[in-house]
């Protein structure tokens, strides 16, 4: 990609976010490398040096304690409780030793440093963890048979055991410097990896800072040629010299656009002053046409205005004629207005009145269907009440031969009575059914006295109330009656409100036409007053307009003079540039 054409905003964006990518690289990469060697170093020293050597540590302890509980088992002083105790310790310590030093091979066989070699005797990991397996378990199976048989040992015997104990632990003592020495190479390639990585990043600093200042003295200069440019340019101009050159090639950033800018505004106010110089000319020959030809406006205009003040005067007499005649029709289309008025509210509350007759009609009309069906229902209702009369009756006899069997059912009741008591012992269950049967013939023929006492109490109400019927069926048939006659006397009073309805109508119709002929009238002769006042005044105003068109000439003659002094100045503000 090409730096010119890239913009100054552009160049400025890439200076200011390259460096800080760089930074945030920089800072992720060292970031990443530390933590790895973060990593590496406690996994190395701590789960291969740290682990392996405080296993090593402790399984030489554990030794010394398998040493001592051995002293304390075979020694003279002990007493059995003391030696068993001190030989379970023994084997317990032998158990440990055995298991640490199992760990720490595995350590060693997992970080693969089987074959490294003790600085000094030359031995592997791996050898020197087999001696020390194979000399350990040499003194601890001699330990147990020394503590199982109890015998003592021979001084060639304890030369021996010894030198396999401290043979063994000097081992241990090798696996722990070799765990040691590993851990110190690990620290010494941290170190160098440190330096490494610092050379590294001081390097692309250096490298970053040299394209930043060569970039960053690329983009002043730049500029610095720019405004210098720029400067130049704009000096020539306010000098009054315009006939600076333009350049052949421009940068594609916004300062090569500002050059451009520059050059083609300098050539537009070329032609510009070009333009108002041939302009300047024009305009005073104009000028001097327009001066003259104010003069000869300004003559004629006040001939006009003479003639339009004698137009004036007229019109103002005509206006005075008219208005005085729509004054007197407007007078007399008052009146008749009025007169429309009053006959239009008379028109009005006969409409009303004959509205309201009609409306009476109607319900005098409703009324009188309401009196005939009133009289159908009091008739129906009168007819009920004789039905219900002779079904009173029929209840009436039907009581009276319920009676009649109550009385024959107690006479039975009693001969049976009779009849058992003669029966003697076998005749008492009869006895019995008798009393049942005349109790409830005496009930029956008490019920049978009742009935007939409510049916007799509802005959006489019957009666009432059938004499009540035919009574309301005669004042309904008489309201019926009246009725009729008052519908005739109001149909007669709603024809005589229809006629003198009508004629009122006609009499507002009349005069209301009269009064719009009026109107007409009356606006005609506004209309035409309204024209003469109008035609005055705009002859008021042409008068106006003329004595202002004479003082706008008279202005324009001025402004012409005025004209021509400013072309005279234009002339001298535009030879000032040298084109």
């Amino acid at each position: 990609m090409n730096m010119r054409h890239l913009s100054v905003k552009a160049k400025l964006l890439l200076m200011l976010i390259v460096p800080l990518l760089l930074f945030a690289t920089t800072s992720v990469y060292l970031l990443t490398l530390n933590s790895s060697n973060i990593n590496h170093l406690s996994d190395t020293l701590f789960e291969t040096g740290n682990r392996s050597s405080s296993l090593v540590l402790n399984a030489d302890r554990d030794m010394y304690q398998a040493l001592t509980s051995y002293m304390t088992a075979i020694s003279e002083s002990s007493d059995d409780k003391k030696r068993d105790a001190a030989v379970k310790d023994f084997q317990e310590n032998v158990g440990q030793v055995n298991d640490r030093l199992q760990q720490a091979i595995t350590i060693v066989h997992d970080q693969g440093l089987g074959d490294r070699a003790h600085p000094d005797s030359g031995k592997s990991l791996e050898q020197i963890a087999t001696e020390v397996r194979k000399e350990f378990d040499a003194w601890a199976k001699l330990a147990n048979s020394h503590l199982e048989n109890m015998q003592n040992i021979t001084p060639e015997g304890e030369d021996k055991f010894g030198a396999s104990f401290n043979s063994a632990r000097d081992n241990v003592n090798q696996f722990g410097e070799i765990i040691d020495s590993y851990s110190e190479d690990i620290i010494d390639e941290a170190n160098a990896d440190k330096k490494k990585t610092n050379l590294i990043t001081y390097s692309s600093l250096i490298v970053e800072w040299i394209v930043l200042l060569t970039a960053g003295a690329l983009l002043i200069r730049q500029i610095s040629r720019t405004v210098h440019n720029v400067m130049n340019k704009t000096r020539r101009v306010s000098e009054g010299f315009l006939d600076v050159p333009q350049q052949t090639k421009y940068s594609n950033d916004e300062l090569g656009r500002i050059q451009q800018s520059i050059d083609s505004m300098i050539g537009r106010m070329r032609e510009l002053i070009g333009s108002i110089a041939d302009n300047t000319r024009s305009v005073a020959a104009a000028s001097d046409e327009l001066h003259a030809s104010a003069n000869e406006s300004s003559l004629a205009a006040g001939h006009v205005a003479e003639n339009i003040q004698e137009v004036t005067s007229l019109v103002e007499a005509q206006s005075n004629i008219t208005a005085e005649a729509s004054k007197a029709m407007e007078e007399m289309a008052i009146g008749v207005q009025r007169i429309a008025e009053s006959t239009g509210i008379i028109s009005e509350h006969a409409s009303d009145t004959n509205g309201q007759a009609d409306y009476g009609n109607e319900l005098l009309i409703k009324l009188r269907g309401q009196l005939d069906e009133m009289s159908r229902s009091i008739i129906n209702m009168s007819r009920s009440v004789f039905v219900l009369n002779e079904k009173s009756e029929r209840i009436g006899a039907i009581t009276e031969k319920i009676t009649g069997f109550a009385n024959q059912t107690g006479i039975l009741s009693l001969n049976a009575s009779i009849e058992a008591a003669r029966a003697g012992e076998h005749g008492r269950g009869f006895a019995v059914v008798a009393g049942e049967i005349r109790k409830l013939a005496a009930s029956s023929l008490e019920s049978a006295n009742t009935i007939n006492d409510l049916i007799a109490d509802t005959r006489t109400e019957i009666g009432n109330a059938s004499a009540y019927m035919k009574s309301t069926v005669s004042q309904a048939e008489k309201g019926t009656a009246f009725m009729e006659e008052v519908a005739d006397g109001f149909q007669a009073i709603a024809a005589s409100i229809k006629q003198v309805a009508s004629q009122i109508h006609d009499t507002s119709a009349v005069t209301e036409q009269m009064s719009a002929s009026s109107e007409e009238v009356s606006a005609s002769m506004e209309q035409s007053t309204s024209s003469v006042r109008e035609v005055a005044s705009k002859a008021e105003t042409v008068a106006a307009a003329t004595e202002e068109q004479l003082a706008l000439v008279e202005n324009i003659a001025h402004s012409a003079e005025q004209l021509q002094e400013v072309v005279r100045n234009l002339n001298k503000a535009v030879h000032y540039f040298k084109l």
